[in-house]
């Protein structure tokens, strides 16, 4: 007798659940809601970004991407004005990680030959680094549109808690769980949605290539090592932002640990498989380390990007390349160039890529 009503009570459960990831799926996976997305919210930001890469229209075969944080200041508008007959465009995004930017190359590449060259930005060649990014969350709400039920497992038990482990999981297979705040937005400003997204497809991409960057500048600061002081410009008046920025700039040197060469490898690791054997180069710049360097940091030597280079993999452009700019009027923050600093690092970065990626293709 149980047997006989259990039975009819398993198949509907088993159908109600079927039909519920049926109905998420045609709703949330089919790519269009990802693409009526809040421009302004985490999700919505990146796949903006993305949006603009994969409409761009190619002018021929020497493209030249580049991904990386709000530290990469490269101004795609400065460095094509420079005259290499290479074209540039850029998907960094500002809280994204190796780990976000494998899912983005996958996204705009898919097929692995749009690009002559792939520049990834790094703080330091070695592994050294203040944060672990292992089990960082804001990765799954940046990249939940793009995600695929084949990513399940990779990314699911890339992190370390179970409990980002559920939500990276449960981001995956019920896109609707993570969209849910989205989806009553929309339904409530679903017009105001529609032309913010349709603004955003039509001019965002145009804007941030044009946008005029930041002004502000540390010219005129000091820093006292031995007293660890850091007298600031007037102009800085927020007294968390003073401080905030005076932390940074005194901390130590950051640690080097095997978790984070682990966490590159296994990242920047899958990029490097990925690109193997294309026309691709994987092109790996260290940035200007900020408006003043603190003395006596320990050399930056060894780590996983030279072992990868060692082996032919991927090129290391001189890690040195940038120190001239590491000036206090040629930053906004303590990390953050300004548009002085992105204008001159832009032309410096594309005259050193033309120079080691050599004459464009088709050149004479």
């Amino acid at each position: 007798m149980r047997r006989c009503i259990l039975k009819p009570l398993v198949l509907r459960l088993g159908l109600a659940i079927i039909f519920f990831f049926a109905l998420d799926a045609a709703a949330f996976r089919t790519g269009h809601y990802a693409s009526i997305l809040e421009p302004n919210s985490t999700a919505g930001f990146l796949q903006s970004f993305l949006w603009t890469e994969r409409h761009r229209a190619l002018d021929g075969p020497n493209q030249v991407l580049a991904t990386g944080d709000s530290r990469i200041p490269l101004r795609a508008r400065i460095a094509n004005a420079a005259g290499t007959g290479y074209t540039f465009a850029t998907i960094a995004v500002p809280g994204t990680t190796p780990r976000c930017w494998y899912y983005m190359l996958r996204d705009v590449d898919p097929d692995r030959k749009r690009y002559a060259a792939i520049v990834l930005s790094a703080n330091r060649y070695d592994d050294r680094e203040y944060e672990d990014p292992t089990d960082r969350d804001l990765d799954i709400r940046y990249l939940t549109p793009i995600l695929r039920l084949g990513d399940l497992f990779e990314f699911g038990w890339s992190f370390p808690t179970w409990n980002n482990r559920g939500y990276a999981v449960g981001s995956i297979l019920l896109k609707g769980t993570a969209y849910r705040r989205d989806f009553q937005d929309y339904l409530v400003n679903h017009k105001w949605r529609q032309k913010l997204v349709q603004f955003e497809n039509r001019e965002g991409g145009q804007a941030r290539y044009n946008a005029q960057w930041g002004t502000d500048s540390l010219a005129g600061m000091s820093v006292d090592w031995k007293t660890r002081t850091v007298d600031l410009p007037a102009w800085m008046t927020d007294p968390g932002r003073r401080q905030n920025t005076a932390d940074l700039l005194l901390r130590d040197a950051p640690p080097l640990t095997s978790e984070f060469a682990a966490y590159r490898r296994r990242w920047l690791g899958k990029i490097v498989a990925r690109y193997r054997g294309t026309r691709t180069k994987l092109i790996f710049v260290r940035l200007a380390r900020g408006p003043v360097v603190r003395p006596n940091l320990p050399l930056d030597e060894g780590g996983t990007l030279r072992e990868y280079a060692a082996h032919g993999e991927v090129m290391l452009l001189d890690e040195h390349l940038f120190d001239e700019l590491e000036r206090p009027e040629l930053f906004g923050d303590a990390l953050h160039m300004n548009g002085a600093g992105g204008e001159i690092f832009s032309r410096k970065l594309a005259s050193e890529l033309r120079r080691v990626l050599g004459p464009p293709q088709g050149a004479r």
